[in-house]
């Protein structure tokens, strides 16, 4: 069966962030950076939150079924910084984790879970941050498995680092967004949510 892929190019409108920097966390942010309901950000340390006219992009397939294996990319880009990083989770309607996220690069991302919660978090690793790529990061691959039973509504909350690799927490800029399945699987852009384009072909 011919499955629709979407390429999503999305400008942050939430208030969220992560740390990447030297003085940060170039190895991973802590868990709970994504913005999530409920969650903390690091948009007071490194300041720049969705000003710089940066993306953040998300290859997925525009709908999936029940207890598929849905394969992602997130690249984030703007034009002069040059290190990169990211973390995300995956939550239903009731705030709770949904689903299973797979670090398929495991130099380059890596995987915690949150003790009380049970929060998924998928993030760079210090390898993952490809200090001295100029305006465009290489991008990360993952996974997501959705439930075998219909999870309803999925969002992925998404924070992006175009940092600019002083080895300082200056100078960066965060990015942020969610990207969003509704009851039907399908993916709809959110009514707080700007964005580029999406660009669908057949794989």
């Amino acid at each position: 069966m011919l499955r629709t892929t979407a390429i999503i190019v999305l400008s942050g409108v939430f208030v969220l962030g992560l740390a990447v920097s030297g003085l940060g966390f170039s190895g991973g942010p802590p868990n709970g950076r994504t913005g999530a309901p409920g969650e903390t950000t690091c948009a007071d340390c490194h300041g720049n939150l969705n000003v710089g006219g940066g993306t953040i992009v998300v290859t997925a397939l525009t709908t999936y079924a029940p207890g598929d294996t849905v394969a992602m990319t997130l690249k984030v880009k703007q034009e002069g910084q040059m290190r990169w990083g990211f973390e995300l989770t995956v939550l239903d309607s009731g705030d709770l984790p949904v689903g299973t996220l797979v670090a398929t690069e495991p130099t380059r991302t890596q995987l915690s879970v949150d003790g009380t919660s049970g929060r998924q978090y998928l993030k760079h690793t210090a390898l993952g941050t490809d200090i001295g790529t100029p305006d465009e990061s290489p991008g990360w691959s993952f996974e997501w498995i959705s439930p075998a039973l219909d999870p309803g509504p999925v969002t992925f909350y998404i924070a992006g680092n175009a940092a600019n690799g002083n080895g300082f927490n200056t100078g960066d800029f965060i990015y942020t967004n969610v990207f969003i399945y509704d009851d039907s699987h399908s993916f709809i852009v959110d009514d707080e949510t700007t964005w580029g384009t999406i660009k669908a072909h057949y794989r």
